[in-house]
């Protein structure tokens, strides 16, 4: 219909616009009148047909792990924010991992594709990954056509690829977030592809020819909103069931779990509770405590929701270094002890843990020690609160808190441009 109302309002501006001798005469110049009059109110209607208050629609490719999947929360919950609900966020992912649990959960509408990641050995499921990224792709073609998003944004991981190949495709704006410094291999696969790439770091752009950096906006790793102000820490430690006076450590390794961390822990339990320290303790879905473990002072889950309360009841953190518990360290100030999963794509996050230490924001303890100097590196950072909050003033210049709404504004901006410039 618009490219019909766009049709007639060209032939009447071409007609109004005649120089010809013979239109001059005053019958034709009310039929020329009269061209202009209803060219204007055409145009007029054609234009608040195209840009009236219909809701920004994105589909949003995220999964795998919290870390990719929570920056992308975030920026859903701002998109929210910033037009006043008036969007429709949705979401694809895979059926058997994170993704599938949370993003129910927080009320948007979740596709899935059968995409699963490389497999290390040769095995019949590698055999059978050629085959799974195309039927993901087809789904992916299947669901955008479907769902018809202003744009679609993949925040890293294998499920983004066929869902922003497909877009390409079809012709819809994408939009990649890198959390970070180095891309992983999706996103560089991605991004000569992309409207726009998102990062964290400043040194992603040289993993970019200059065409594709162009295209890359440093703004920081979003984090959820609530984290921003975390609850009363008493009240959160009576939440998981935990003493409000005493010294409390929370400990995760991530949603499917950190085994090398899970051990130190179960190995120092009983070191923990004769010293009077009380653990908050997120195991993961990949680690089951054993049976005859004595609970007394430590509060085991497999997977916390509540991140913001799990952060309020802790004096110190023991934790991976992604990029994602980075940007919430960041934000939280607190103090914390970093071990970097050593088979991380380029050892990214031993980079992340040491680029910290080297500012005195965290203390960096290696996979392979942690078994052996967690007690004492967490019984030390306790006894010392004047490294506890040389670490939290420190920690200041690594937060981002307007990541999540740069992010949400800049797509907005970027799809907004495109209606326009397909209007006029």
């Amino acid at each position: 219909m618009v490219k019909l109302v766009r049709g007639i309002v060209i032939a009447l501006r071409s007609f109004e616009n005649t120089k010809n001798q013979h239109w001059r005469c005053r019958p034709c110049a009310n039929v020329r009148y009269f061209a202009r009059t209803t060219r204007t109110i055409l145009f007029k209607s054609m234009n608040t047909t195209s840009t009236k208050s219909t809701p920004f629609k994105a589909l949003i490719a995220a999964g795998g792990t919290g870390g990719h999947l929570f920056p992308a929360i975030a920026v859903a919950e701002e998109f929210a924010r910033i037009t006043g609900g008036d969007c429709a966020i949705e979401f694809i992912g895979t059926a058997d991992r994170i993704e599938a649990t949370i993003v129910p959960k927080h009320g948007y509408p979740f596709y899935t594709i059968p995409i699963t990641g490389l497999q290390k050995l040769i095995s019949v499921e590698t055999l059978k990954l050629p085959f799974r990224v195309l039927e993901s792709v087809l789904k992916s073609r299947q669901i955008l056509q479907e769902t018809k998003p202003d744009c679609v944004i993949c925040a890293g991981a294998y499920l983004s690829y066929p869902v922003g190949l497909a877009a390409s495709q079809l012709g819809i704006p994408l939009f990649l977030m890198e959390s970070n410094a180095f891309p992983g291999k999706t996103i560089k696969r991605l991004a000569p592809r992309a409207t726009r790439i998102y990062a964290t770091f400043e040194d992603s752009r040289r993993h970019f020819s200059p065409s594709v950096a162009a295209k890359l906006e440093v703004v920081g790793n979003p984090v959820r909103s609530n984290l921003n102000t975390l609850p009363d820490k008493a009240a959160a430690r009576t939440m998981f069931g935990l003493d409000a006076t005493k010294p409390t450590v929370f400990i995760f390794g991530g949603s499917l779990g950190a085994r090398s961390i899970n051990t130190a822990v179960s190995l120092s339990l009983e070191r923990f509770r004769a010293n009077g320290i009380q653990l908050l303790w997120q195991t993961g879905k990949n680690y089951t405590p054993s049976a005859s473990i004595n609970t007394e002072g430590v509060h085991i889950m497999q997977f916390v929701e509540n991140m913001a309360a799990a952060y309020s009841v802790a004096d110190v953190v023991v934790c991976r270094a992604g990029a994602t518990t980075i940007a919430e360290l960041a934000i939280i100030r607190k103090p914390a002890i970093l071990v970097p999963f050593p088979q991380a794509a380029n050892d990214h996050q031993t980079s992340n843990a040491r680029a910290l230490q080297e500012q005195g924001a965290a203390i960096l303890l290696p996979d392979a020690e942690v078994q052996e100097r967690l007690f004492s590196s967490v019984q030390g950072l306790l006894a010392n609160s004047v490294a506890q909050e040389a670490m939290k003033r420190s920690l200041a210049p690594f937060a981002k808190p307007d990541a999540a709404k740069n992010i949400a504004e800049a797509i907005l901006n970027e799809v907004t441009k495109k209606s326009h410039g397909e209007v006029l």
